[in-house]
């Protein structure tokens, strides 16, 4: 993977996840471990006790918040130092040697949020999150054998909306894409489109228009590298579904992606048929996004065939290719803006 990827937040679980006993993970190819302490709040280091490489997240957690190692016993409290060798006499001194190497860990949102080195922006913002008209459901992480990126891209791709979500997302019978602007600030891409969606019926009741259809306009906001906060207001009732969606790369071909969908409307609804809604639009996409060849999509703009819907992608590899070059700059220098036109 490479380097800058290191300097960004990515979630790796969800917060009720992760309980009494340690989770195992991949995070940009590298073994991680996830675990609570003493005062319950989230820890992380690389899955590897350091006297014979045993993966801890195979041990279990005490009731003082230490993690252990499965093959021999030793003990690691939360800053990951080793503070109990059952094999030596209690006299014998601990080597500084025999300690985790930490990973920097945050709780927000309900997710468990992971960087490997310095993170060189802050945690994205989800800013319904705290706002008491908003109510929050948590859909099942969904493992796809692609990239992130490609992931990602799906989840922008406003072309195929229509074809292959057809009834859901839009109708093969209006394909044309409306006109949207991108633009590019720092870490960000923001979009917004504007367009006529269905409702996708009694069984789906997600939308909240009072007709077949309705006016609906959609507001983007990516923060690289791979999360996406996507406003859907409807002009009909005056109400706003929000989508959370933040990816975890676990290798260049392996990613998960964590979603909320969340509500100003029908607080009291049964929440399954958001859930349902979102994991049929992820079963329809599944299929067609892990056939995607190269599994990594090019930053190189000249590998593939781009046409104007593709504005977001096009800025989107753009955007990826600036965070690749601009990852050790202080991220206040980062000042890059620009604005692509779609029509």
């Amino acid at each position: 993977m490479p380097s800058y990827l290191q300097e960004q937040w990515y979630v790796c679980s969800w917060s009720h996840s992760l309980t009494d006993q340690p989770i195992g993970t991949n995070l940009l190819n590298e073994r991680v471990v996830l675990w609570r302490d003493g005062t319950g709040r989230a820890r992380a280091a690389v899955d590897q006790c350091p006297h014979r490489g045993t993966q801890l997240s195979l041990g279990s957690v005490d009731e003082s918040g230490c993690i252990t190692c499965p093959y021999h016993g030793w003990r690691f409290d939360s800053s990951g130092r080793c503070i109990e060798v059952p094999q030596n006499s209690p006299e014998t001194a601990i080597p500084r040697k025999a300690a985790l190497t930490s990973i920097a860990c945050e709780e927000r949102y309900g997710m468990i949020w992971l960087c490997l080195g310095e993170p060189h922006f802050s945690i994205p913002s989800f800013p319904e999150w705290t706002n008491p008209r908003f109510h929050h459901v948590s859909c099942s992480p969904y493992t796809w054998e692609c990239s992130a990126e490609r992931m990602l891209e799906n989840f922008t791709d406003f072309g195929h909306l229509g074809y292959l979500h057809d009834g859901l997302l839009g109708r093969r019978d209006d394909l044309i894409v409306p006109e949207h602007q991108v633009t590019s600030e720092a870490n960000q891409l923001r979009y917004q489109m504007t367009m006529v969606v269905p409702n996708a019926g009694e069984s789906l009741p997600v939308a909240n228009f009072r007709g077949e259809s309705g006016l609906q306009t959609n507001t983007y906001v990516v923060d690289l590298p791979y999360t996406i906060h996507l406003q859907s207001y409807y002009h009909d009732t005056q109400s706003s579904r929000v989508l959370f969606f933040s990816i975890q790369p676990h290798s260049d071909g392996r990613a998960t992606g964590y979603c909320y969908q969340s509500r100003d409307f029908d607080l009291e609804a049964d929440d399954s048929p958001f859930v349902e809604f979102q994991e049929l639009l992820a079963a329809q996409d599944q299929p067609i996004v892990e056939s995607q060849r190269p599994v990594a999509a090019p930053l190189d703009l000249t590998s593939e065939l781009h046409l104007g819907f593709d504005r977001v992608a096009i800025a989107y590899r753009r955007a990826m290719k600036r965070l690749m070059e601009t990852a050790s700059s202080t991220p206040t220098r980062v000042n890059h803006k620009e604005e692509v036109t779609c029509m």
